[in-house]
């Protein structure tokens, strides 16, 4: 995270609200640790929409990604032009997301031909292609949700933080330390639509 960036600095100051995605455990209430006032919504999406009602800051991960049956449903990129002139993206930095790896319910431990079924965020598909390849997938929109699943035996494996893993029997057979970009938008102000319409 950027270590003075005036936006994040006023935020943090005015102590105004930040939401972004939960539950708790999440990598995006893991990326807002450092305002003061931070509340977790079910999705981005719903994240943005708050924000605008209340005045507050939407925190986005540049990763959002949905997927339905047939293909993903909805994105980042969806999700920023659809709130074009009513929030505005002020700040975006990199960091480390929370340490993650690939989990095995111990019932397929030691015998990766035996699971069937992987839990994860559409956002880490590209490990599963890697490390699960063939595997079919069952989707959820936070990566808790995902091990949640998984330690519940209705998946066979899942892609989730190592803080929440922890919490669970699940058998961890791969780490990952992948970054990710961090999007803060705040509601647009009438000198922001000035400028749009110029």
């Amino acid at each position: 995270m950027p270590a003075h960036d005036p936006v994040l600095d006023e935020i943090e100051q005015n102590q105004q609200f930040v939401i972004t995605l939960g539950p708790q455990g999440t990598d995006a209430s893991h990326a807002a640790r450092r305002f003061p006032k931070v509340e977790l919504v079910s999705s981005f999406p719903e994240a943005m929409q708050t924000a605008w009602e209340r005045d507050a800051a939407a925190l986005i991960c540049a990763g959002f990604l949905e997927r339905g049956r047939r293909g993903a449903t909805d994105g980042w990129v969806d999700l920023h032009f659809r709130w074009n002139g009513r929030m505005k993206l002020r700040s975006c930095w990199a960091e480390p997301t929370k340490p993650m790896g690939i989990a095995l319910a111990p019932v397929v431990t030691g015998c990766a031909e035996r699971v069937r079924t992987v839990a994860l965020h559409p956002a880490t598909s590209a490990f599963a292609d890697r490390y699960l390849p063939g595997v079919p997938r069952h989707y959820v929109v936070a990566k808790p949700l995902a091990v949640e699943m998984t330690a519940l035996g209705q998946a066979d494996a899942c892609i989730g933080s190592l803080d929440v893993l922890a919490t669970t029997d699940l058998v961890v057979v791969h780490v990952l330390r992948p970054d990710m970009v961090w999007c803060l938008y705040t509601p647009s102000t009438p000198s922001d639509d000035a400028a749009v319409a110029a």
